[in-house]
């Protein structure tokens, strides 16, 4: 009842454990963001959208040696000059990665002449704006800066950051609205959702990173007059700076970019449709079910720690290949928890399965670490078979052995107890060791008798048993020859045996209580076995006896006299008895 309870209680635990990544859900959210970020290096660059051009300010823009613009900030009106000069080529849209919030610093007459620069174009204009977070003494103060003309579509350019600090996606709706929930209302869109003409959804779009800023293409503004019409022509144009002397620098998958590069690969993969979303709860739900249900049912299966543990890392691995073609396909799935579900439960499951084998190991090395040799414990320990350390028994094909000692129980009578057990110490020893080196089991002492099988628990093939069972029968009665030449030394009778073999089919198990086993074999060919060593008394000059059916195993392998059809008790008809002479070779 007790070891019931217990296994009842380790299901339990090992099937709640697939449960426990769930509970450190957030702190895997880094382990996410990481392997995200591993994912982008390992892809590599894509290539742009076609229809979107980052117009950069560079530190080449920024050198009055090299350019008429001068040092940053530039007066509005060149800022304004260079969008008309792109409008006017074709650009579909300018949107400004620039915040332009209060008056010009150089007064109203940089403004007047900003606002008449792009009034032919003000529908495609986008200005930007931006929180800025000021600390204080004992709190955080946050401002929204707006463009100072509110005739401009605005949006508010900024970006959510993962655990690391790495920017991850463009905020949606519900985002923006919890951001800008303290400002009054109108709210400005998302700059990103803006600037590419599409809709912003409800949850954060994840930004498919173009991949490091050398692999991005920039035009500096430099350069603007000299490129050819069809640069701009009909393209979504971002002018803002890239010059990192200017600070705005941001971590990406990619290490430092500028915010400007991280709105172009932005915009770029919400036109081309690229970019990322986390499943809504519902879906994410029946796949963490489904999930959970695919990890019980594979790591019930397993019976051995190994294979519990083979189990729980090829679950492992198709997590973290499930959560990488998500990826592939703009999915973010939480790749950390479903990858440790499976590897939690499986490291509980196979600490159980292993204690369980090891005392089962230990059981099965002091029931058998007498009864059989070295080499084939060492072979049924490593086989992991549960077969003969259970209660019950299943049917094998074995060969079994007998053997007894004729006449010695009138012997006993008459010999004092203590010189008894020598001597049959000594016989035992002798006949016991061809066992042993033949991989047979000794599977009991009967008194005089012993009883051995060749082919239980660990089978070699039929005719490989049967010749170990010949061979070990033969170097059995040389050790009694040997045995009886001391005892005519000694000035004793010398010993007779009997020996039977047979091979069949057996039932193989362990006997007795949980408390007490004994691995053992019953069945007719034990019975059969029994009787053939009877039958020696019969022929003394064939102390070993074999059944046809060893017989027809061993074909010309063996030396053998055929001694005719004999009945014996408990067998249905008669049965063909050899008398077993030599082995003609050894294999």
């Amino acid at each position: 009842m007790k070891g019931l309870i217990r296994q009842r209680l380790i299901a339990i635990a090992w099937r709640a454990s697939l449960l426990a990544p769930l509970a450190l859900l957030p702190w895997l959210t880094r382990l996410d963001a990481a392997s995200r970020q591993l994912l982008f290096q390992v892809r590599g660059p894509i290539p742009l959208a076609e229809d979107v051009v980052l117009l950069g300010i560079d530190e080449a823009s920024l050198d009055p040696q090299l350019t008429e613009f001068g040092p940053w900030p530039w007066p509005r009106a060149t800022q304004a000059a260079l969008a008309r000069e792109v409008l006017r080529l074709g650009a579909a849209r300018v949107v400004f990665n620039i915040v332009h919030a209060g008056p010009s610093r150089l007064g109203s007459a940089d403004d007047m002449a900003f606002q008449s620069l792009l009034k032919p174009w003000q529908d495609k204009v986008v200005l930007s704006a931006s929180l800025v977070r000021q600390q204080a003494q004992d709190f955080e103060q946050v401002e929204l800066r707006r463009p100072w003309d509110a005739s401009y579509p605005s949006g508010l350019s900024a970006f959510s950051m993962d655990d690391f600090g790495v920017v991850q996606s463009v905020p949606g709706t519900k985002q923006l609205q919890l951001l800008l929930a303290p400002f009054p209302t109108p709210h400005p869109a998302s700059l990103a959702h803006l600037g590419a003409g599409v809709s912003p959804s409800k949850g954060d779009d994840g930004i498919d990173f173009l991949g490091p800023s050398e692999s991005i293409p920039v035009i500096p503004a430099w350069a603007v007059s000299s490129l050819p019409e069809d640069t701009w022509r009909n393209k979504i144009v971002i002018i803002g700076s890239t010059a990192p002397s200017l600070g705005d620098q941001l971590e990406t998958p990619f290490g430092q970019q500028s915010g400007s590069e991280v709105l172009l690969s932005a915009i770029s993969g919400l036109r081309s449709g690229r970019g990322f979303r986390s499943l809504d709860s519902f879906p994410l739900a029946l796949i963490v079910i489904s999930w959970l249900l695919l990890c019980n049912w594979r790591l019930a299966a397993p019976s051995t720690a190994s294979g519990s543990a083979i189990s729980a890392l090829l679950l492992g691995c198709f997590a973290m290949g499930l959560t990488t073609l998500a990826w592939l396909c703009g999915l973010w799935l939480p790749g950390a928890a479903l990858t440790l579900m499976p590897l939690v439960a499986g490291a509980v499951r196979s600490g159980d399965l292993f204690q369980k084998e090891s005392a089962q190991r230990r059981f099965l090395h002091s029931v058998l670490s007498r009864r059989v040799s070295p080499n084939l414990l060492r072979d049924m320990l490593r086989s992991g078979q549960e077969s003969w350390m259970r209660l019950g028994g299943r049917r094998e094909q074995c060969v079994v052995l007998f053997t007894d000692l004729v006449g010695f129980t009138a012997r006993s009578n008459v010999m004092d107890a203590e010189g008894l057990f020598r001597l049959l110490n000594r016989y035992f020893e002798a006949i016991a060791a061809p066992v042993l080196h033949e991989q047979g089991l000794l599977d009991k002492f009967i008194g005089d008798a012993l009883m051995a099988e060749f082919g239980v628990p660990v089978h070699r093939g039929e005719r490989a048993e049967a010749l170990a069972a010949v061979r070990a029968a033969l170097a059995m009665q040389a050790n009694l020859d040997a045995l009886n030449r001391e005892l005519e030394m000694e000035g004793q009778a010398p010993l007779r045996q009997g020996i039977g073999i047979h091979c069949g089919e057996v039932i193989a198990g362990n006997l007795g209580s949980s408390d007490r086993l004994e691995y053992t074999v019953i069945g007719a060919t034990v019975n059969l076995a029994s009787r053939l060593e009877s039958l020696t008394r019969q022929f003394p000059e064939h102390p070993i006896l074999m059944s046809a059916d060893v017989r027809d195993l061993l074909d010309d392998d063996v030396v053998v006299e055929e001694l005719g059809d004999h009945s014996v008790k408990g067998w249905p008809e008669p049965i063909t008895v050899f008398g077993l002479i030599a082995l003609r070779s050894q294999p």
